[in-house]
């Protein structure tokens, strides 16, 4: 089963870097984002770029942007270019298809924020490196990457639900587009409708987690969310019903 979850894996990433490094779809678009995220930011934010609070928050929104940009392709992309049926004649099982797919999907946006880190770390250290190495705290950037991971998979185990039903990419894209909309739209619902003094204690509960522990127990969460999504779209995900479809 892993083997074949991983192969799957590597025919969506080979998929990737042909699209990258042939500048055919998004290629130009990745090196502009790397270039501001790992060179322009680090430079205007100096040393607080490394422990600033805010990377807990566009870090993992742009890594489940680009996770979702790569699931929405998984089924309806196989569709569109009319190679699912030719999926679907392979020995792999259902399972190592979706998972493999998934996981694909989660690598991708695991490694774009690796890949700016990394670089925006070098940048800092050559700008305002002072005779010692400046790091990133490892309590941080492992409450950082926990919450990156949980967040990847709950977005891929709604992507597939959409690439399921979804006849072309950019159909799956469109609606996958409203339900990520509808999503950062609750936490903003949420403060509007809840009482002043409820949300005072929430955020001095808040404040007393501290930002690193805050961020492990919201990854839990959504990490048992990701859990129950990704386990339900391995049940839909039979040939078939999508020979059906």
């Amino acid at each position: 089963m892993i083997r074949d979850v991983w192969i799957v894996a590597r025919k969506e990433w080979l998929e990737i870097f042909d699209q990258l490094l042939r500048f055919k779809r998004g290629g130009w678009s990745i090196l502009l984002i790397i270039g501001f995220l790992g060179v322009i930011s680090p430079l205007q934010m100096g040393t607080s770029w490394l422990t600033s609070p805010l990377m807990f928050f566009y870090w993992p929104l742009l890594t489940t942007s680009m996770t979702s940009t790569l699931i929405a392709d998984a089924i309806a992309g196989e569709r569109e270019r009319h190679t699912l049926e030719t999926l679907l004649a392979t020995r792999l099982s259902d399972t190592a298809i979706i998972l493999g797919k998934i996981l694909a999907a989660v690598m991708y946006g695991a490694a774009f924020a690796a890949t700016n880190l990394l670089i925006g770390w070098v940048v800092v250290n050559l700008k305002y490196g002072t005779g010692e190495l400046l790091g990133i705290p490892l309590a941080r950037l492992a409450a950082l990457f926990a919450l990156i991971g949980a967040g990847s998979f709950f977005i891929s185990g709604i992507g597939v639900f959409v690439s399921l039903r979804a006849a072309t990419v950019r159909q799956a894209q469109q609606t996958f587009g409203v339900i990520i909309l509808l999503l950062m739209m609750t936490p903003v619902l949420f403060v509007q409708f809840v009482a002043p003094d409820l949300q005072s204690t929430l955020l001095a509960h808040a404040a007393r987690l501290g930002i690193d522990t805050l961020s492990f127990r919201v990854s839990g969460g959504l990490g048992l969310l990701a859990m129950v999504l990704n386990l339900a779209a391995i049940r839909r995900f039979k040939r078939g019903k999508l020979t059906l479809d």
